[in-house]
């Protein structure tokens, strides 16, 4: 995992676009959309998965549920 949250824009319930260092990135495709339900005992929250793509690069970004905020998770070049 990446510890770093992103800012991420949505029109309805498709990403359009997401910061991450400063920069921003337009969303070209969502190749795949997972919900992770978390370790239930270790108190984590519902996770939702986003692998997108950008240009040349592949992110993969989610929403934490329970923290009610966006991270980035990994990134391919």
């Amino acid at each position: 995992m990446i510890p770093a949250e992103i800012r991420v824009v949505k029109a309805g319930n498709r990403l359009v676009r997401f910061q991450w260092k400063g920069r921003w990135y337009a969303v070209t495709s969502i190749e795949d959309e997972w919900v992770d339900t978390g370790e239930w005992w270790h108190d984590e929250g519902e996770k939702t998965f986003y692998r997108v793509s950008s240009g040349t690069s592949v992110f993969e970004l989610y929403y934490d549920a329970k923290e009610k905020g966006w991270h980035m998770y990994r990134v391919y070049d």
